[in-house]
């Protein structure tokens, strides 16, 4: 097999998806071994990552070219070993240098200290994060100060994210073309008006008001009358689903509806306000 031209047995390797078999297929040889390290570039641990800074470590300089890392905690009980945590991150901004794509799930060792070693990660362009309830505003927008190339922010029941000083950021830089935001308590419709420019980039858009939590958050008047004088447009969003939200007029998801020419797909559930004109200003205005 080590005769095989090396652009051969590359493409070998990126035809094997499940791990345990790259994992054999590397123990053939010193050789294939080489290869195989510097062509895996996607890695996901969890639980069985112990002890999880020096295995992590490990692992990162064993595969040097990761572009995708997960860090999935889900099911994680303490008799499990103890969770990664700032260090682990650390780790990761310090020998991923063409990281691209990093999830962080249920990790509830990981700060705003930690977010702040991702801004070594220059390549980074998505990031999803899902349950972090010790993360904060003020780690989201370091994230996105520093990350200069991000183009999809995915945030899932993140019960400290509250102020959205980070999304009036990415709406000036303009470069967002993805976002979730489900479950956030702090995080109300309105808010989403801070966008501002950003929206003529965005191309898909999730949000999700958790219904067992929603306060009367005041409509900003300010936000509202801002995205009317700038007439921002969607003309790029292509998917768009909104659940549990108020959709009134006057308010600012009431002006998205009438401005997505280019939406291909459409979910509402449990949407309250919604109307005929909206759905009529919808279909008037979308190409597709």
């Amino acid at each position: 097999m080590e005769r095989l031209p090396e652009s051969l047995l590359m493409e070998i390797f990126r035809r094997i998806d499940k791990t345990s078999d790259r994992n054999s297929l590397s123990l053939v040889s010193k050789y294939i071994h080489f290869l195989e390290r510097e062509q895996r570039n996607f890695l996901r641990v969890g639980c069985g990552l112990h002890p999880a800074t020096e295995a992590l470590t490990s692992l990162c300089i064993r595969f040097p070219n990761l572009k995708k890392i997960e860090i999935i905690y889900s099911g994680w009980m303490s008799n499990l070993g103890k969770q990664l945590d700032n260090q682990g991150l650390l780790v990761i901004s310090s020998h991923c240098h063409s990281l691209s794509e990093l999830t962080l799930s249920f990790c509830s060792f990981i700060n705003d200290t930690g977010l702040g070693y991702l801004v070594s990660c220059k390549n980074l362009m998505s990031f999803k994060l899902n349950f972090a309830p010790a993360i904060s505003s003020n780690g989201i927008l370091s994230l996105v100060v520093g990350c200069k190339k991000l183009n999809t922010l995915h945030l899932i029941r993140c019960m400290k994210v509250s102020s959205v000083e980070w999304l009036e950021y990415l709406g000036r830089v303009g470069t967002l073309e993805d976002l979730v935001i489900k479950n956030c308590r702090a995080i109300g419709e309105d808010d989403l008006t801070k966008l501002g420019l950003g929206w003529r980039k965005l191309k898909h858009l999730e949000f999700e008001v958790d219904a067992y939590y929603r306060y009367p958050k005041i409509c900003n008047n300010i936000s509202v009358d801002r995205w009317l004088k700038q007439e921002v447009s969607c003309d790029e969003l292509k998917e768009l689903s909104l659940m549990n939200c108020i959709i009134a007029s006057g308010r600012g998801l009431s002006f998205v509806l009438g401005k997505c020419r280019s939406l291909e797909r459409l979910h509402l559930d449990m949407c309250i306000g919604v109307k005929d004109a909206h759905m009529v200003a919808l279909s008037q205005c979308s190409k597709t």
